[in-house]
């Protein structure tokens, strides 16, 4: 079988037939934009609000709530390009880009012979206010102009000036709360911060993943069947630029004629799924402070905190508290070394605080209990000596009973349970953590 694989974006998605989902935040953020309301989208890198934005630029997406051309003018501004621009760079960005809408909605605008400066964009905007033309600029990575030092809040406060004058609304994208992204205290008390509704952009309903995967496979002669799609949303979870990933990595098998028919065929993908996310994972996790890889890694905490990780697609939330949102995620959490902490198996432990949670959930342990169960997570995968084990709990006090590590190995068994079979008797020598057979 050779064809092109369909799951080939990485980055924004640029052609219209292959934008996918996101029907009610496009709704909720033109119905916002129609009465002048600023919008800030946020979410983490790659969930899809570059392609968003190029997607709010096309005329027939916004035509049903009148905000097409000539009713309403759409600017995107990339501010990747302005990290570091004065600010006559940027009124000149944002002249040309009214100018260029202008154009394409055939208004005739007089333009400035001074274009670098905010008198040139007022008098463009101007001339638009008089045709009862609504106008949007979209920042897209915001979070690169909020932090450049040459921008000041007389800039932000001449921008939020433009909302009171001419009705103009702002979009920006960011990946974290405008709070968070500014420079300086004296930026973010501007009024032009103020001025925002906040609307997350997360992860895609389990449905919308699988019909995401499914309409992708359609263009061509390919088909996963029910049980892959659903180990790949399992794998990934359903973020759609790691579904991408996955999805790539089946099809390229599937195109190389590599059975995928069982649990154990799909187990084939985890490793090259993994070696391309594994970039994208990391840069997630080094965003964070450490308080929130505490917090990520045992998947509890401060509520601020929590709510901040669910914001950022990698934690979720059901009645039985909060959870990884993908597989891959909670191996490569399990992979880093957190200040505090030990993490072996499905266990992750606070020495200092006696804490141990078992793939998320907290166990209760006795005092002898926990210091068994931490000299065997911190010797993962090796045999410990039965001698050592009766030392980390009993210290060097001497005691004639040969079945009592044999009981206590027992009861923390039952105490851990359902991951009792992670202790792995060594008959005649000790214990090991290590998986069961069949993991």
């Amino acid at each position: 079988m050779s064809m092109d694989n369909p799951f080939y974006h990485r980055g924004a998605i640029r052609r219209q037939h292959d934008f996918y989902n996101r029907e009610a935040e496009i709704n909720q953020i033109l119905g916002l934009l129609r009465n002048g309301q600023s919008v800030s989208l946020i979410g983490p890198r790659r969930i899809g609000k570059s392609s968003l934005l190029i997607h709010l630029t096309r005329p027939d997406v916004r035509a049903q709530l009148q905000l097409d051309p000539p009713h309403a003018l759409f600017v995107l501004i990339d501010c990747q390009e302005f990290g570091g621009s004065p600010p006559e760079e940027i009124y000149e960005a944002l002249l040309d880009g009214l100018l260029d809408a202008a154009q394409d909605a055939g208004m005739a605008i007089e333009a400035d012979q001074s274009p670098g400066t905010y008198r040139a964009l007022d008098r463009a905007l101007h001339q638009i206010h008089k045709n009862d033309t609504a106008v949007v600029v979209l920042l897209d990575e915001f979070e690169l102009l909020a932090a450049n030092e040459q921008l000041t809040p007389y800039f932000f406060a001449r921008l939020r000036g433009l909302t009171t004058k001419y009705g103009l609304a702002y979009l920006t994208a960011s990946q974290r709360p405008l709070f968070a992204i500014t420079a300086e205290e004296e930026i973010l008390s501007s009024p032009f911060f103020n001025i925002f509704v906040t609307l997350p952009l997360g992860l895609f309903t389990l449905e919308a993943s699988r019909k995401m995967i499914l309409e992708r496979l359609e263009s061509v002669d390919c088909s996963f069947s029910a049980e892959l799609v659903d180990y790949l949303i399992f794998l990934v979870g359903p973020h759609p630029f790691f579904l991408h990933i996955a999805a790539y990595h089946a099809f390229q098998a599937k195109a190389q004629d590599v059975a995928l028919e069982s649990k154990e065929d799909f187990g084939q993908l985890d490793s090259p799924i993994e070696v391309e996310a594994d970039s994208h994972l990391g840069y997630l996790w080094q965003n964070l402070t450490p308080d929130e890889q505490y917090v990520l890694a045992i998947a509890d905490g401060p509520i601020d905190s929590l709510r901040l990780l669910e914001q950022q697609c990698l934690l979720e939330s059901n009645e039985d508290g909060y959870h990884y949102t993908s597989e891959i995620l909670r191996r490569y959490v399990r992979r880093q070394q957190v200040t505090g902490l030990i993490q072996a198996g499905p266990f992750v432990i606070d020495q200092q605080r006696h804490q141990v949670w078992g793939k998320g959930q907290e166990l209760s342990l006795t005092t002898s209990q926990f210091a068994i169960l931490v000299s065997l997570c911190q010797n993962a995968g090796q045999v410990v000596h039965g001698d050592d084990l009766e030392t980390a709990v009993w210290g060097d006090v001497l005691v004639d009973d040969p079945d009592r590590l044999k009981t206590l190995i027992k009861r923390l068994r039952r105490a851990i349970a359902p991951f009792d079979t992670w202790i792995i008797s060594e008959r005649g020598v000790g214990y090991a953590l290590r998986p069961p057979e069949g993991q």
